[in-house]
């Protein structure tokens, strides 16, 4: 391991155990086997046992001084059980995870704290778990209240302290007793948007000063503003490691394939009694030459081929078309009536094709949710959720303030009169 790398990460691995008593039996079993094996590393993947899993499977990465990685995916894709691998709150399975130097760590926000004790207290008892003498707390001591903004409090007790205060004294303890690797989860998800501001300015000098910096949030559309790095994390596996915008992208497809698999696996037959005449048969995005493909570029032309089969006649029917993200659900919708288009359908197969001009989406996944009516609303046919599903590739986007950034692509032109 070379002088810059902070964190290495080697093939670890990571089981868990769903029956409770079958896991405490485990757990003696384990810690008999480590006391035989001393400071051995397991190597290889583990053997599961009866009712296990794995939460972390042959991860392997590294993090170099200076970096912030941001580590996204899913709710039990295991981020935070890697989290607290790194943090040595448990032991991994199998595999080595090797640290230079000291950790500042906030897996969960708000907790470490006695509530007996003030904020005062609690600042020295956190700093004391670190290692930190009282000399060196006392050097950022003005500094740490400065950023919670508790100085009126400092000497109350925790328990009288509101959770966006807790929350403010947490980070602000982790953050500024200077760590060589800090570990933040989920703080982007918290606080009010000044407090967020300052966060992301903190984090920002804190890797200009060599501070490493592991962050885990679902609010990812934050994440370029201090993250140089994206990890993520699907399933237990490490699924790309490499540019933030594109590991959104990644985490946001991954988030739309899944979407569409548990809604096509729960699609809804009820028709509120109306005789079902026709289904939605298949769903096809397609490029401007009319090839399928999946990836586009925003301001892209897209066409949406939709095929209706009918086992009977269905007259006047109608398409409602949303577009969504797995991150803002729907984001706009149409119907073919809105382009005075109704026709009546015969028993068959029949195409519908909605052309979008101009794709008014910005970097990330997305994907369709359709509905097919008769005439009425009540004549309801079909609901298909979760399809079409396709990826914005580019141009990237600015969260500096100097271009695009968000999920719409709006037509605009700037004007500027001096002197009013």
């Amino acid at each position: 391991m070379d002088n810059e790398t902070i964190l290495q990460v080697d093939g670890v691995w990571k089981k868990y155990c769903r029956q409770l008593k079958r896991s405490m039996w485990y757990g003696i079993r384990d810690i008999a086997r480590q006391m035989g094996m001393g400071r051995r590393e397991l190597s290889g993947t583990p053997e599961l046992r009866k009712g296990e899993f794995f939460a972390v499977k042959n991860a392997c990465f590294d993090v170099r001084q200076g970096e912030c990685v941001g580590m996204i995916g899913p709710n039990g894709a295991g981020k935070s059980t890697m989290l607290k691998m790194i943090n040595g709150l448990i032991r991994p399975d199998a595999g080595r995870i090797t640290i230079r130097g000291k950790i500042g760590a906030l897996i969960e926000l708000g907790t470490g704290f006695n509530p007996v004790l003030s904020g005062r207290e609690n600042i020295f008892v956190n700093a004391a778990v670190l290692g930190m003498g009282r000399r060196e707390v006392d050097k950022v001591f003005d500094d740490i209240v400065d950023f919670a903004g508790l100085h009126e409090v400092i000497g109350d007790p925790i328990k009288t302290y509101s959770s966006g205060m807790k929350v403010r004294l947490g980070f602000s303890v982790a953050a500024h007793l200077r760590p060589r690797l800090l570990i933040m989860d989920e703080v982007l998800a918290v606080g009010d948007v000044a407090f967020r501001m300052k966060c992301f300015n903190h984090f920002n000098t804190l890797t200009k000063n060599g501070t490493s910096i592991i962050l885990v949030t679902h609010a990812v559309g934050m994440l370029p503003r201090v993250a140089t790095r994206s990890l993520v994390f699907d399933a237990g596996r490490i699924c790309f490691d490499g540019d933030v915008q594109q590991g959104m992208t990644v985490y946001e497809e991954n988030l739309s394939v899944r979407t569409t698999s548990t809604r096509s696996a729960n699609q809804s037959a009820v028709t509120d009694g109306s005789e079902v005449r026709a289904r939605i048969a298949n769903v096809e995005v397609r490029d401007a030459a009319d090839n399928p493909v999946d990836s586009f570029q925003t301001g892209d032309r897209m066409r949406l081929a939709i095929d209706v089969k009918c086992e009977q006649p269905l007259d006047a029917a109608r398409l409602i078309v949303a577009i969504c993200s797995p991150r803002h659900d729907e984001l706009g919708s149409t119907s073919s009536v809105a382009n005075e288009l109704q026709p009546n359908l015969g028993i068959g197969t029949h195409r519908f094709i909605l052309e979008i001009e101009r794709l008014p989406v910005l970097l990330g996944s997305y994907y369709f949710n359709i509905s097919l009516y008769g005439a009425e609303i009540t004549d309801f046919q079909e609901r298909r959720s979760g399809v079409g599903v396709f990826k914005i590739t580019g141009p990237p986007v600015d969260v500096n303030g100097n271009g695009l950034y968000g999920t719409l692509a709006f037509d605009h032109s700037w004007e500027f009169s001096e002197g009013l």
